[in-house]
């Protein structure tokens, strides 16, 4: 039987690499668009990043630069594969 410890690390590593990946997609997005999203309303499912809680017109920008925040982003945390910005 393994120790709880590692269990617990290795759940901690996932957390880690998620909120980088966000991360990287906030800096992203302020970079091209010159809008601050916060790291909470940000999510990752499936390769598709979506983003709630901003305004329609904020989506609009981010829709017209979401090949260069993609590709960015990407830049920016290697281990990061987004296919999608919703």
């Amino acid at each position: 039987m393994k120790n709880i410890g590692e269990f617990f690390k290795r759940i901690g590593g996932v957390q880690a690499k998620e909120l980088a990946g966000r991360e990287a997609i906030r800096l992203a997005i302020k970079e091209f668009t010159h809008i601050d999203v916060s790291v909470a309303s940000i999510t990752i499912k499936s390769n598709t990043a979506n983003i709630k809680g901003i305004s329609q017109s904020a989506r609009s920008v981010i829709f017209i630069h979401k090949k260069q925040i993609i590709d960015f982003a990407s830049r920016l945390n290697s281990a990061l594969y987004i296919s999608d910005i919703r």
